[in-house]
């Protein structure tokens, strides 16, 4: 049996979610994953893996330099002298890093690879110039999303080159708890939390930041109580907005009940069992795949330069809704489709869970960087064309 090749993964951090990933990866009989990473988030408080036990796993911390550079030390020796086949650096620019180490991996004619979101437009100046060079020093990139490919391709990059891998939570761990609640225990759920298991839960997860425009859901529902058509909220999180919010929901007539921080899964999963539809107003990341991951459908704003790239996954009126932008009378016009009944139709239920189960998950993530490593060509999905026949449409317009 061939010894398997030895991949040097680096990463800022391995965060919670990535557990399933990392069980995946370990299973191939291809490459043997080493990890490098900081052992904590010192920027974004996001819960870490503990791999300090883990014999594969070096501590990698990270610095800013000046303003947005970073450097994440233990980079070098291991590019420069490491006995690794290929890399995986994390596909950042500000990284200082990540172009000494690509370029001293390259040197030494291994395999490099970028893990990165990519493009969410198209760049102008200065920065095309920069994040050009940069991705240039890889033989690849691992992508979240057909948008960023599709741009990357217009700015010249070989579309074999460009690997996309999406994004992934534990699926397999969702299916298991999805399985375990039954019917009478989602109508138990809602009442328990509002005291009321008819009216419909619209549910929203994530920190309470500006950026995640939570007061446009908090109005959009002011809005449809007013026509009549109540449906309480849960929101999932904390953050400096929390106390507005409050505010904001008493003054719109919206019941409301906030959570706090949760990082439990058995509870998550109670959470959005009991909800109609998940509202992301602002961009949507892991929490569309999160929601879809239990089948309960997303809306999130139509605007492609400035989401996340989970926010393909959400196919219009099948297993969420994409609204106007900042358009708070649109946005409650779609959350009125969601919230006709408080359970989640069984066809809309199977609608969100056939689209993780096809491409949002760590099976899906790991054979895709497998493709990258081997040097294979980088397919291209009909949803990727899809995507990019509408990103150049919009590029026109």
């Amino acid at each position: 049996m061939l010894a398997r090749k030895r991949v040097a993964f680096f990463n800022p951090i391995f965060a919670h979610y990535r557990a399933a990933l990392l069980r995946e990866l370990r299973l191939s009989t291809t490459f043997d994953y080493f990890l490098f990473a900081d052992s904590h988030d010192r920027y974004s408080n996001i819960l870490t893996l503990d791999l300090k036990s883990d014999p594969q796993f070096t501590a990698a911390p990270r610095q800013r330099l000046l303003r947005n550079l970073v450097w994440q030390r233990g980079t070098m020796i291991p590019t420069l002298f490491g006995d690794f086949d290929a890399y995986i650096l994390h596909g950042d620019a500000n990284y200082i890093s990540s172009w000494l180490g690509a370029i001293f991996a390259r040197l030494r004619r291994r395999r490099v690879l970028f893990w990165t979101h990519g493009w969410t437009r198209t760049d102008t100046g200065l920065k095309r110039l920069v994040r050009r060079s940069f991705y240039r020093l890889g033989h690849g990139l691992l992508l979240y999303g057909d948008r960023a490919k599709c741009i990357g391709m217009d700015c010249g990059f070989a579309a074999d080159a460009l690997y996309v891998m999406r994004n992934s939570l534990d699926f397999d761990y969702q299916e298991m708890l999805l399985e375990r609640i039954r019917p009478e225990d989602r109508i138990a759920i809602r009442a328990r939390i509002f005291g009321d298991a008819e009216t419909p839960v619209v549910i929203a997860t994530a920190r309470l930041t500006k950026k995640k425009r939570f007061d446009l859901l908090v109005r959009a529902l002011g809005i449809l109580g007013r026509r009549g058509r109540r449906a309480n909220l849960l929101i999932v999180g904390d953050g400096s907005e929390r106390s507005r919010l409050r505010a904001l929901a008493q003054t719109e007539g919206v019941h409301a009940f906030f959570t706090g921080a949760c990082h439990d899964e058995d509870r998550l999963a109670e959470y959005f069992a009991c909800a109609a539809v998940t509202v992301s107003p602002g961009d949507v990341g892991l929490t569309c795949m999160h929601s879809l991951g239990y089948g309960v459908p997303v809306i999130t704003h139509s605007d492609p330069r400035d989401q996340m790239p989970e926010w393909e996954a959400i196919l219009p009126g099948s297993n969420g809704d994409l609204f106007e932008k900042d358009n708070v009378a649109d946005l409650a016009d779609k959350i009125e489709r969601w919230i006709r009944t408080p359970t989640v139709p069984e066809s809309v239920r199977a609608a969100c869970l056939s689209k993780v189960a096809a491409q949002y998950n760590a099976r899906f993530q790991a054979h895709s960087i497998e493709l990258a490593l081997r040097g294979l060509p980088a397919p291209m999905s009909c949803m990727e064309f899809e995507v990019c026949v509408g990103s150049r449409h919009e590029r026109k317009t």
